[in-house]
């Protein structure tokens, strides 16, 4: 959607009855029944009627010509919007998405129009915006959605839509993304979907399928190698009685070892979740950080290993392949929990102790500096 304002005035009786003929000329009407008709209707004074037989015949105007496409809807919009009924609006959108191959960019263009001149807070946003990802998705140009997508959620809270809505649209953004083999967006979405449900069972049952689609593709996904924003989901939180979970878990602080028994006790598990078990398990070895029998590899295989590690960002090393040792600077963990915390702390207090101590040092040296060079200048 462009942040250029659209503004078209609002519309005439003499410009209603110029789209009624415009769109009687379109359908090849010689007795030009729709003309009079809506004539009747304004001489009548029925406003509503005119545009609910405008809208009813709108289906025409998407044989205009391409010059005159964008005009004549425009048009019709403004004829539309100037009515309080939200569902000849939905009428005019799911006109124009019926077949969303066709007049692509034109449709793209008046779908744009219509959501800049509606109002930043109005909650008939929320259906063009998921017009136009349902039609993104079906023609194959969702990157034109992407770069919007970082302002969803300040959109939610401008259209004001309600919990039910808002969720709604979260979770078909998941889906429409995943369909349009958009992983990682997709998973973002629908990891905001889950955290709108919070601690109450009853909501939280419902979602074990939802959650559980996001802990296997936060698994599957090959650049996800921190799972501590799923931890903070109640709803992936209320799956621990689930064999889902023990993986997860798996993933989160266990090892290539911890990964076999799993998948020796539940042959099925990893196939279940639609997972890929050499996939999986080669995650889980970029996690480990004793190289060679702890990976079950062989030791002509460890370089290999490593150099995936720390293009995955877990370690920052360098390799000796002479002596064939790693040398690792710095490392990350995959959860980050009490028992870190007590780490760290324990390692600034040494560090800190250590600093104390070389600062009396200098210290001491400074006053012994000082009083050598004060004998100097008495024996002198």
């Amino acid at each position: 959607m462009s942040t250029e304002m659209i503004f078209i005035d609002a519309p005439s009786q003499d410009q209603v009855a110029e789209l009624a003929t415009y769109i009687s000329a379109l359908r090849a009407d010689e007795s030009e029944a729709l003309v009079k008709e809506v004539t009747a209707l304004l001489e009548a004074k029925q406003d509503a009627e005119v545009v609910k037989v405008l809208v009813r015949e709108s289906k025409a105007l998407l044989e205009a010509p391409e010059k005159e496409f964008e005009s004549a809807h425009n048009l019709l919009v403004a004829i539309v919007l100037r009515d309080d009924d939200k569902t000849n609006v939905e009428s005019v959108l799911k006109t124009l998405i019926a077949e969303p191959t066709q007049k692509t960019v034109l449709k793209f263009k008046v779908l744009s129009n219509i959501f800049n001149i509606l109002p930043a807070n109005s909650p008939i946003r929320l259906s063009v915006f998921t017009s136009i990802v349902d039609m993104a998705v079906v023609s194959d140009d969702m990157d034109l959605v992407l770069p919007q997508l970082q302002y969803v959620p300040s959109w939610i809270n401008e259209w004001n839509v309600g919990l039910e809505a808002e969720r709604t649209l979260l979770l078909s953004l998941a889906d429409r993304l995943k369909e349009s083999e958009n992983p990682y967006q997709s998973l973002k979405f629908l990891l905001k979907y889950l955290t709108t449900f919070n601690t109450h069972t009853s909501e939280l049952d419902s979602q074990k399928v939802h959650a559980t689609r996001a802990v296997v593709e936060s698994i599957a996904l090959p650049e996800i190698l921190n799972f501590e924003n799923l931890l903070k989901v109640d709803a992936v939180q209320h799956l621990k009685a689930e064999k889902v979970y023990e993986l997860l878990s798996v993933f989160m602080g266990g090892n290539v070892q911890d990964y076999r028994a799993l998948v020796s006790k539940d042959a099925d598990l990893i196939k279940a979740l639609g997972l890929d078990e050499e996939e999986a398990l080669r995650k889980i070895r970029l996690f480990y950080q004793e190289i060679a029998n702890a990976l079950e590899v062989e030791e002509s295989e460890v370089e290999l290993w490593v150099i995936d590690v720390i293009r995955a960002g877990l370690v920052e090393a360098k390799l000796n392949q002479v002596s064939k040792i790693v040398i690792i600077s710095r490392s990350i963990y995959r959860t980050f929990g009490m028992h870190q915390w007590q780490q760290l702390s324990q390692r600034l207090s040494s560090w800190k102790q250590s600093l104390a101590e070389i600062l009396q040092v200098l210290a001491n040296a400074k006053l012994t500096s000082a009083a050598v060079s004060t004998a100097v200048i008495t024996n002198n």
